[in-house]
């Protein structure tokens, strides 16, 4: 009778503990597992806010573009002068393939040149005014999708 009331006992308590510690286990996948899932809808609500505006959508096509962008709008932001040599430093593609880019966002009209006030023979790159409206609307909508998600 001891026996039987000491061995259920402990299977009891024995039983409670693996319990409490997979559910905590559990808990903490579950966890995990909704992070990643607000992590992804919050990907997949920047895809498709992308693909809805046309400027952006060209600009990220290519990786390099959209580092050269953003390293634009981030001087500008910070009030930093950046050149084509800064640029073609900080994207790491070949100095052909960055002039390339460069030109062909001038003529799109979401970067432009201006020399440099100090050296003349230096051109600042600055993000055009259509190109920082797109940026603030972006952003504005990345702040707001990630207050939602509530990362």
């Amino acid at each position: 009778m001891v026996n039987k009331i000491i061995k259920g006992n402990f299977l009891k308590k024995k039983i409670k503990s693996e319990i409490e510690e997979f559910d905590f286990i559990e808990l903490d996948k579950k966890i995990k597992k909704i992070d990643s899932i607000k992590v992804i809808n919050l990907i997949m609500s920047y895809v498709d806010y992308r693909d809805n505006n046309k400027m952006l959508k060209y600009v990220s096509r290519n990786i390099s573009i959209w580092k050269l962008c953003l390293l634009v709008v981030k001087n500008y932001v910070s009030s930093k002068q950046i050149s084509e040599k800064e640029i073609i430093s900080n994207i790491n593609c070949s100095v052909m393939t960055a002039n390339t880019y460069i030109k062909e966002l001038i003529e799109i009209g979401i970067i432009y040149q201006e020399p440099d006030p100090l050296d003349k023979r230096k051109k600042n790159i600055l993000p055009s005014n259509i190109f920082l409206n797109e940026m603030a609307n972006f952003i504005e909508y990345l702040k707001k999708k990630i207050t939602e998600v509530g990362i």
